[in-house]
């Protein structure tokens, strides 16, 4: 049985792991990036993206959520990172509005 006090470790954990504010930027530049390249593993994705590996997998976690991304695995048995279709229209839709 779990004490209390482990449980409430536990929900701690779980609290920090979380996104606690979307910045926008960062989604943007995640997508943009992911379409640059079509594909990319997490951790090449974080470097690209001047960006933590938590905190990257913590908005990979979000996009996958909201379905703007998805993963896959390639030939090699690693997990890739690619746009979906709303992933991709989004992108178009942020290039537009950046080249207007």
């Amino acid at each position: 049985m779990i004490s209390f006090r482990e449980s409430r470790l536990n929900q701690l954990k779980q609290r920090k792991r979380e996104l606690k504010r979307i910045d926008w930027k960062t989604v943007t530049r995640v997508i943009i990036t992911l379409h640059q390249n079509a594909r990319m593993k997490k951790t090449l994705l974080a470097s690209a993206c001047n960006m933590g590996y938590d905190k990257c997998r913590l908005y990979i976690n979000w996009l996958e959520m909201m379905e703007l991304i998805r993963k896959e695995i390639n030939d090699d048995g690693y997990e890739e990172l690619i746009l979906t279709e709303k992933g991709l229209s989004l992108c178009n839709r942020n290039l537009d509005m950046e080249n207007f």
